[in-house]
Formats: structure tokens, sequence, C-alpha cells
């Protein structure tokens, strides 16, 4: 590799052109978990806390454990925050660029190089190729976007295009070198084989073809056949022995907690059933196989219901066929298609406009130059270019052959495009080499074929069979009026922002409005309502707002800007029942409010009180705690109280009073009441500072009362419930409100399920009563 890096050292700048897009892909709002985002996220965290894989008890699969482990310490390294946690994911991306180069550098020195003109050098061809590849694999929006997603696609593609590459070092080395040696690159692409089948256990049902591989990659011209076959079975017996002991521990972890030995996971099983026309909804397959505490047991369970299903209906298996084949190759909008931090949202203009060329357009050309590239280099003369071209021709074979007889997701595409980029350089250079000096296009002909003359029309049609297949299908199914109504959107709404950033209130409302008629979504009528609202405009941004939220009833952004609104115009129980939204969970409304929305200054909070939205961060759901609206802390509360005006601390204030929890020696104490002006004199009174931060509470777990925390003006870290027995809760902020918190960690035992003593109160209360965490404070960390 450091060879290649010398010779190109322009790679080095895709390499920062590509961290540079997954980056600016990464840096907008947080994006909303979804498919099997959720599932990973939930498992990290059971990990980071000590539950290990109690999660698979009771779901209807077992997954592979590698890339729920990479999330969970992703998160440690990132302290919890999800933004944080994918940038190791972006890292490892990034290194995929340089990977596809490497094998696209092995893949030329192994034969398949395009020939120079006479007279000339190839040296700049052999440099082109990888050049070319890493700008492909750079720029393509699937493998970017998929960088800042919480899936295991990113790691396996490393893992499995590692694996690739060692061996296609340990081909090489084997015929520069002593044939005998390259034990170690074979042991260690075993070692990256493994890791790939625990992140996905689809390299499971390949294992076989690879073996077949190193075989025939192990026979040297004039050997003799039992050398060759010791030899072969030596290096056979090195790759699949290391694969089988990075594999092991977690199998046998499983035979010792299941009572069975599951070797990877059971993913399997269940598309045997829920993909072969059950019976049974997949509400009620899901409460058939979650309420079977053995993944095991599980597993059988489900296989002998899709087993039972083939069985009374063989023609299942034909009948997938084809639409697992469509769903393979087609574009279809889906959640994890843009990083948006509500999938009700539109994708940003450009970003809209960058997916047509860099991620649809890209895609079709990697996958038609990738199948050409392949199929040319299979039918060299050489051995050695048929040899390279032969593991990635049948790993395309294998994974085309698993979706159809399986489940078909167009996100199944992303394992193909790290085998298909190299050729695809290789293949669309070869095609426009110009081998005279003059400027014309070279298509490779039938001479450059090998074998006998009846298999070279075969081959040909063979390969433009395929090839028009695929490109029939994604064209086929292409959503042409969803792409081209989305592209004038997103040229319109350009034209509205530009209008608005230059002051022109009027042009901008007339393109947002041309916006939404091209394609009739939410956020078109949102920007309406925040132009409207900005222009005071109220009646109309009304209706703007609830214009949006009936065309997407879910869309919390909706919801939560009209609530926003309503608030501000006084009209309460309106703006309650908006912020509650359409089935929308309310920490998702308190978060995304947090985030997103601009409430008006205010003097105090009533926190829980169903207005608070936008004014608190870093919170649980709101409860009643002993007749009064609070909320706990996730760890890292703010409260926001100014807004964006300078508020003197003298005469505004959002704690009136507070309460002094017990400690160890003292039983209970009375409320003391906070002065009300005393030009910021009064020490070690908990205080509200009011200023163009906003406001927000400190409660540092080195304190023993509340006399001793402060309110300061930067945000609040506390810890949640569960991991820190300083945790705070928060109650109502007004003429009532108190702030209460408590160190009791001298008054807690080892055991993690002891209640922790930190809950706020109002100021009338006379007793303090230790009290459990609440129960969504525990389930959502």
């Amino acid at each position: 590799m450091h060879r290649m890096l010398a010779r190109n050292g322009g790679i080095w700048l895709v390499v920062l052109v590509a961290l540079a897009l997954r980056l600016v892909l990464w840096a907008q709002p947080l994006h909303q978990p979804a498919n099997d985002e959720r599932e990973y996220l939930a498992v990290a965290h059971d990990l980071l806390e000590g539950r290990g894989w109690s999660f698979y008890l009771h779901y209807h699969w077992l997954r592979a454990p590698l890339y729920p482990l990479f999330l969970a310490g992703s998160l440690w390294l990132g302290r919890s925050s999800l933004h944080l946690a994918a940038l190791p994911n972006i890292l490892l991306s990034t290194a995929t660029v340089l990977l596809i180069s490497w094998f696209t550098m092995l893949v030329q020195e192994r034969g398949n190089q395009p020939v120079a003109a006479e007279g000339t050098t190839a040296t700049g061809q052999r440099t082109a190729a990888p050049w070319l590849a890493s700008w492909l694999a750079a720029l393509l929006l699937t493998l970017a976007t998929f960088a800042s997603l919480f899936m295991s696609e990113t790691l396996f593609t490393f893992l499995f295009l590692a694996s690739l590459v060692l061996l296609l070092r340990w081909k090489q080395q084997t015929e520069t070198r002593n044939p005998h040696r390259g034990w170690s690159l074979l042991a260690l692409a075993g070692v990256a084989y493994g890791l790939a089948t625990l992140t996905r256990s689809v390299t499971v049902g390949f294992l076989p073809a690879v073996v077949l591989w190193i075989t025939v990659g192990t026979w040297g011209r004039g050997d003799a056949w039992l050398p060759f076959i010791r030899r072969a079975a030596w290096n056979s017996a090195v790759f699949v022995a290391c694969v089988a002991l990075t594999i092991a521990p977690w199998t046998l972890r499983n035979c010792r907690t299941y009572d069975r030995c599951i070797l990877v996971e059971t993913g399997l099983s269940y598309n045997l059933w829920a993909f072969s026309e059950p019976r049974e909804d997949p509400d009620e397959i899901f409460r058939t196989l979650e309420g079977i505490p053995n993944p095991a047991t599980r597993a059988d369970e489900a296989t002998r219901r899709g087993l039972a299903r083939l069985r009374e209906d063989p023609s299942i298996l034909l009948r997938k066929l084809w639409p697992n084949w469509v769903a393979l190759w087609r574009v279809k909008p889906i959640e994890d298609r843009f990083l948006l931090s509500n999938y009700y949202a539109d994708p940003p203009p450009l970003v809209f406009l960058g997916a047509l060329l860099l991620d649809d357009a890209l895609s079709l050309v990697i996958a038609a130059a990738g199948i050409i590239g392949i199929g040319y280099a299979l039918t060299r003369r050489s051995t050695a270019p048929v040899l390279a071209a032969l593991l990635p021709a049948l790993w395309v074979g294998y994974l085309v052959v698993t979706t159809l007889l399986t489940h078909g997701e167009g996100r199944y595409r992303h394992f193909l495009f790290p085998v298909l980029i190299p050729y695809a350089a290789v293949g669309l250079l070869a095609t426009a080499r110009r081998p005279d000096g003059v400027g014309r296009w070279h298509i490779p002909n039938l001479r450059g074929i090998a074998g006998p003359d009846w298999w070279k029309p075969l081959f040909l049609l063979i390969n433009t069979a395929f090839l028009g297949l695929v490109l029939f299908t994604a064209l086929r199914s292409y959503p042409w009026e969803w792409a081209a109504h989305g592209a004038a959107r997103s040229l319109y709404r350009l034209a509205g922002d530009a209008a608005l950033a230059l002051g022109s209130a009027s042009v901008a409302e007339v393109a947002y409005q041309q916006a939404y008629a091209a394609q009739k979504t939410a956020d078109g009528q949102l920007l309406l309502g925040d132009l409207y609202q900005q222009q005071g405009r109220l009646d109309l941004a009304e209706q703007a707002y609830r214009a949006g939220w009936q065309r997407s009833k879910r869309y919390l952004a909706a919801s939560a800007r009209l609530g926003n609104l309503l608030r501000a115009q006084g009209r309460n129980d309106k703006a309650r029942e908006a912020f509650k939204g359409y089935f929308v969970a309310e920490q998702e409304v308190t978060d995304w409010s947090w985030s997103h929305l601009d409430p008006p200054p205010v003097t105090w909070v009533d926190v829980g009180d169903g207005l608070d939205f936008g004014y608190v961060g870093g919170v649980y759901h709101a409860e009643q705690q002993q007749g009064a609206n609070a909320r706990w802390t996730d760890g890292k509360g703010v409260i926001r109280c100014g807004g964006q005006t300078v508020a003197p601390i003298t005469n505004r204030r959002c704690l009136r009073s507070v309460w002094r929890p017990p400690t160890p020696t003292r039983k209970r104490s009375r409320p003391t009441s906070a002065p009300e002006d005393r030009g910021g004199r009064e020490n070690n009174v908990s205080r509200c500072n009011l200023n163009q931060r906003g406001a927000s509470c400190n409660c540092s777990p080195h304190l023993r009362t509340v006399r001793d925390l402060s309110l300061k003006s930067a945000a609040l870290r506390l810890s949640r419930p569960m991991d820190d027995a300083s945790a705070c809760c928060w109650t109502g902020c007004g003429s009532q409100g108190v702030f209460a918190a408590l160190n009791p960690r001298p008054m807690l035992t080892a055991t993690r399920e002891t209640p922790l003593s930190a809950l706020l109160r109002r100021s009338d209360a006379r007793e303090y009563q230790r009290q459990e965490p609440p129960t969504a404070a525990r389930s959502q960390q």
C-alpha cells in the first residue's frame, strides 16, 4: 500500500475530500434513528450499563455481536453523545476509501491494467485506476451517508474488504516470492473475515467459495500433485482456523448461555418465516417469537414455521425471485437514505440534488461499469486477472442469489459496491483508452476473450443479458416523478432561502409557495409559517402550521411549531394540545423542541406543566412528584429562561425558594427562602442567572447541601439517576417552585437498585421522603 501512496500522492487529497463530505453530512442536526438503528442503540446502552445481551432474551432474533460492541465503545468514547458516537464510523468509512484504492492497485498488478499506447508508458494508467476508484468511493453518497448511521454496514464493509485485500496480497506474494510463504497474510485475512462474520453472518455461506479460491490460488506452474495438495490443505486450514478461532468465543458463549449452540445469529430463521408468505401478520410473528425467551428455541420455531409454509407451497420460492431482485436494484426513498432529524421532514435542497447525482446516477454507473469490468477480467487469456476477478464475481453471485431466496432490500447493494468500484474504475479506463493517441473510444472486442470460439459469443450474451437486466430493473423502477418534484422543490427552496437572506421577504414567499406547489410536503407549509411569523402575520402562520400538521399528523415539527405560536399568544390550552402531537412520544417532543424551537423570553418556567417545551433540555418526560409537576434530568439538564435578552439577576428569578434535603445526621429540614433582592450579595443560595445564553442549574456531586449549589449561565451536566447518586429532579420554577438536590452517597448501598434520593419538592413540603427514580428514566438510559 505504501508503494501505491508513494506513486499516487493525489489519493490523500481524495481521502481528505471523502472525510470532508462525511463530516458535512454528519454536521447536520442529529438524525432520527430508524430501522435497525433502534435495536443497535438499545443493545449498546445495555452493554454500557452492565445488562449484557439481555435485549435479545425477548427480541425476535439474536443479532451478531461485533457492531453493538463497536457502537458501545463509540458511545463510551463520545460520553453517551449520539452525535460524537458516529465519528469512529466516519473514520472507518474514510479508511475504506484507501482500502478500495489498494484493492484496485492489486487488481491491476494481477495483469488487468489497461494497455498503454505503443511507445508510451503505462505508469499513468496504473496510477489512474486507483485514483479513479478512490474518487468513486469518496463521492458515492451511499457510503458517505451510512458513515453517520448507527448500522453495521460500514464496519462490515471495512472488515470484509480488508479480508479480500489481504487474500489478493497473499496471492501476489506467493507468485513474486517463495510460494511456501505468505501464511501470515492468510491468517490476518482469516481474522478479518471472522470479524466481518461477527458483524453480519452473511459471509458464513460464502466461506466454501473462499476456500475454493485459496485452493485454486495455491496452484503454480509445474507443481506436482502431492506438493500442491499439501500446500492447498495447509493454506486453507490456516485461513479456516483463523476464521473459526475468531468466531469461537461468541459461539461458545451462546452454547453455554442458551444450552444450544448458535454459530453467530438467528436472523436467517426469522427471514425464513417472515418472508415466505406467512399466514400470520408481522405483529403476530413478533408476539410469537418474543414470547420465547431462549433465542435457540425461538430460531427453531421460526425455522419450523417457515419450512412448513414452503412445504405447503413450494412455489413461494419462485414468487420471491422477481420482487427480491427488484428490491435489490431499485432506488427507493427510505428512512436511512438521508440524515434527517425527523423522517417526515424534507431533505435539505443541496443534499437532495446531490443525491440524485452522487447516489442514484453514480451507483448505476458503478454497477454497470463494475459488471462489465469483472466480466472482461474473467475472460482474459492470462490466469492472473481471472483469479483476481473470480473472488469478487463469486461474491456478487452469492449475494444476489442469497437475496433472491431470502429477503431483498435496496441497502444490500452496499455490500456490492466495495468489489464493483475497483472493476468499475478499471473497466472505465479500459473502455476509454486511446491506443493510437487519437481521442477515439476503444471497446474491448471478442478477440481479447480467452477460450474456444463458441464460448466468446456465449459469454458476450450472458454478460450483456445480466447487465441489461440490472439496467432495466433500475431504470424501470426508478421513482422518476418523485425525483422531478423533489428537484423542483429543492430549487425553489434554494431561491427562497437566497431571497430571504438578501432581505426580500416577498420574493421568498413566492418561491416557498412554488416549492410547495411542486411537491406538497409538510415542510413546505412550515417554511411559509416561519416566514409569516417573522413578519407578524400570525393568523397566516397558524394556518400554515395547521396545514403542515394536517398533511403529516405524526410530524412533531409541525405540531411543536404550532404549540410554540399558540403559547406565545397566551392560548395555553390550545398550545398544550398542539404540543402533545398525534401519537408522538413526549420525549421526542422535549428533545426536538430544545434543539429547534426559539421560544419567547420568560421570567419563569413551570417545569412539566405541558408548556415548558423549548425551555428545558436534557430531561425525561414530565411526571408528578408529590403533587408537583417535575422532570428528571438525563445528566445534561438545561433550563432556558431569559431568551435573548439580558435580565438583571436582582429582579428576575426562576427559583423563589429552596429545600434543604436531609443529610445522614439531619432527618428533616424546613424550606429556606431565597432573598428577593440582595444585589447578588447573598452567597451559597441557588439563583437563576438570565442572560443571552439562558439559564441552567448546576448540581455538583461533591456538595452536601442545596445551599452549596449555584445556578450558572452554562449548560448543566447532571448525572442520570441510575448512574450517579447526585442526580437532580426539577419542578416548576414559578412562585411555588423549588429546586432541591441531595448527594446521598453515604446513604446508598452497593446495589444498583438502591433508591436515589434526589428530587424536587414544592415549597410547602414538610418532610423529605426517599423515592424511586422514574421508570422512564431507567428505560431510556
